[in-house]
């Protein structure tokens, strides 16, 4: 592996020996190249290299617990060009997964990023995927992935995004989640613009199609130096029993800083319930304060008072 993508892991809190180890599954790559790749019993990786990037399978096969988290590495080192990822995640009835995904951009100055993701979760099935990136110190990525996720009766998908470390670029993530009778959904998103280059856009939607379904949505995101970010939750509660909240908490700080909070529901049977809150706000002059008194700069005291938030 690169050693950029290396230390950009780092960066965003993975356990790089762990991700390297002989051991651990993985699939990483950087552009369309796969540099690393490891199966264990019950867990299929299949890739085929297309111009810009890779279409891939990742199954877990009926009943397997994959007891190692599942590494995985969409990277790429160049500063320019268009990477596309395909990928197809396929968990198996009664299976259960945790997914590690760094996304890496260390050089980004005028790099495009594409996903077209597609999730299929069976019944009685446990499906973990975080997802951290990093874009660099340039404001210089464009990425935009797309997810189309069916989660099975009585299964649990738990799903984080996190891009705070860096800078952010372009940002367009929507995100379409549907849930049947008993499943539960947890989606949790984290966005930090930090400068005039960084616009973020993000859209997760959960659609409660089963009896008894749940979902919760929380948004974390901040806006400074001239950044935007545009959040919008969405949750439907179209089954007897389904149960939904949207929760949006958004920090602005600095001219020309933009943040908007979305939370939409929508209820077409009698028997669900949909609820939701947002706030934007400044950072607390209080805890401002506190912090500068100890010696850190305005600077380094909004961005811990930000980070702690996310």
């Amino acid at each position: 592996m690169p050693y950029e993508i290396l230390e950009s892991a780092k960066k965003v809190g993975f356990d790089v020996d762990l991700m390297m180890a002989a051991n651990t599954p993985k699939l990483l790559l950087n552009f369309n190249k796969v540099l690393a790749l490891k199966e264990v019993p019950g867990l299929i990786l299949k890739s085929k290299e297309i111009k810009n990037g890779i279409i891939a399978d990742i199954v877990v096969t009926k009943g397997t617990k994959i007891k190692q988290p599942l590494h995985l590495c969409f990277g790429m080192t160049s500063s320019e060009g268009t990477q596309e990822i395909i990928p197809r995640f396929i968990i198996e009835d009664g299976a259960e997964v945790l997914m590690l995904a760094h996304c890496s951009f260390p050089n980004a100055r005028n790099l495009i990023h594409k996903m077209d993701a597609k999730i299929a979760v069976g019944k009685n099935a446990k499906f973990f995927y975080e997802e951290r990136h990093y874009h660099g110190e340039n404001s210089g990525a464009s990425v935009y992935p797309v997810f189309e996720a069916d989660i099975g009766e009585r299964s649990h998908f738990n799903t984080i995004f996190s891009l705070v470390q860096g800078t952010v670029g372009k940002v367009n993530i929507n995100a379409n989640i549907y849930a049947q009778k008993d499943a539960k959904i947890e989606v949790v998103t984290k966005a930090y613009g930090k400068n005039n280059k960084d616009r973020v856009m993000i859209r997760d939607a959960v659609f409660l199609e089963g009896r008894n379904s749940r979902a919760t949505i929380r948004m974390r995101a901040a806006a400074r130096g001239g950044g935007e970010v545009f959040m919008e939750g969405v949750s439907e509660g179209n089954a007897p029993g389904a149960t939904g909240h949207v929760d949006c908490k958004e920090i602005i700080q600095g001219f020309g800083s933009t943040v908007r909070a979305t939370p939409l529901v929508r209820v077409t049977d009698e028997m669900a319930r949909i609820t939701h809150e947002a706030s934007v706000g400044r950072v607390n002059p209080k805890e401002l304060d506190t912090l500068m008194a100890r010696g850190l700069t305005e600077e380094e005291a909004v961005d811990m008072i930000v980070k702690g938030m996310l």
